[in-house]
């Protein structure tokens, strides 16, 4: 099955009177995850987002480029996300996860069985997956807000 994991785009600086659940996108993280969206290989059948603002937002934009609707997870939390959760809620092909860095990161390394994959905000990674477990899945692609712009504005 082929799975698709974004990191959100470029949020609000963290500000002590701003809760950390509440930062929403910036204009430039927006544009990034409008640019990485239009060029996905791979549509997403499906969209799962983190309840954080910022993740909805960009759930928001993928499912607009797309012209389909995300749904909302606790298991998107970043103290939720592990292999075991997040592979009861994927079934079917082209699913895309939106989650918050390093949990999200952690959650590709150890799917593909280790190393150590950093994901800036607004890449998406395209993963083959045989099983949900340590190991059980390959990277194909990992697709940066850069590479994407670049390739739009060409």
């Amino acid at each position: 099955m082929f799975l698709l994991v974004m990191r959100h785009g470029k949020a609000e600086p963290k500000k002590p009177e701003l809760e950390d659940e509440k930062r929403k996108l910036t204009d430039e993280g927006r544009k990034d995850v409008e640019y990485v969206a239009k060029i996905l290989p791979n549509k997403p059948s499906r969209i799962l987002c983190s309840p954080m603002v910022r993740a909805k937002e960009t759930a928001e934009i993928v499912a607009r480029v797309h012209g389909i609707k995300y749904e909302v997870v606790q298991e998107l939390l970043p103290e939720n996300v592990s292999v075991d959760s997040l592979g009861k809620l994927v079934k079917e092909e082209n699913v895309l996860l939106i989650g918050h860095a390093p949990s999200i990161e952690e959650f590709v390394s150890e799917l593909i069985g280790g190393g150590r994959v950093k994901m800036k905000a607004g890449a998406v990674a395209g993963l083959d997956v045989e099983e949900f477990k340590r190991g059980g899945a390959k990277l194909v692609y990992l697709i940066t807000p850069q590479i994407a712009r670049k390739l739009v504005e060409s």
